[in-house]
């Protein structure tokens, strides 16, 4: 699997670490223009999901908002592990959302090696979008371990190529490229790109749930 070089994590883990420090508002932290727009990448993971008593796990949770969300979404009934590359984040997360049904651990997904467990639904929001090496091998490999880990159903949003300005730090994801690779793993994959912001929702129905 193609993994973050131990020099892009170190500066991923120190990007948001720096943010931590300054006083902006949480959804800035975790690189969002606003709590709103959060919201609605939030609804498009779960667009047509149930998650009203799943098992849950959340790749680059951040600052574990989507335990807000899924509150609101289910009534508190829903198991979650949200997992970071960021120790700052984890440990706020920690401290502000975590018991005995919500945890969070610092995890590297594809080069840890330990148990996570079995989960009904792996979502990833806005993880992929930093500029690495290799983008397309991180991105592949991710849906690929997201799907190993999930029973039911698989989401992770994309920044769309389909814009006329990038800024340099981020990558850009061709929506064909990522929805045929889905295609290679799974029969059901529902691509999502008729919200308004400047990219993708890639879904993956593993089984039925």
């Amino acid at each position: 699997m193609v993994n973050i070089s131990s020099q892009e994590r170190a500066e991923i883990v120190s990007l948001y670490q720096a943010r931590l420090e300054q006083e902006m508002p949480e959804h800035a932290v975790v690189g969002w223009g606003s709590r709103e727009d959060q919201w609605l990448r939030f609804s498009q993971l779960f667009r047509g999901l149930e998650p009203t008593g799943k098992r849950i796990l959340d790749v680059g949770c951040g600052l574990g908002h989507l335990v807000e969300f899924l509150d609101q979404q289910t009534g508190g009934d829903f198991e979650y592990l949200g997992v970071d590359l960021a120790p700052g984040l984890i440990a706020q997360a920690q401290e502000k959302a975590a018991n005995s049904q919500r945890r969070f651990q610092v995890c590297d997904l594809l080069a840890d090696k330990e148990d996570l467990g079995r989960f009904d639904i792996a979502v990833l929001s806005g993880a992929l979008s930093y500029r690495v090496d290799d983008n397309l091998g991180l991105a592949r490999s991710m849906i690929q371990r997201m799907s190993e880990l999930a029973d039911q159903s698989v989401a992770l949003n994309f920044l769309s190529s389909y814009v006329d300005f990038e800024l340099e730090k981020n990558f850009h994801y061709e929506p064909e490229l990522m929805f045929a690779f889905a295609k290679s793993l799974c029969p059901r994959v529902a691509l999502f790109h008729d919200y308004p912001l400047y990219e993708f929702t890639l879904q993956l129905q593993l089984g039925q749930g």
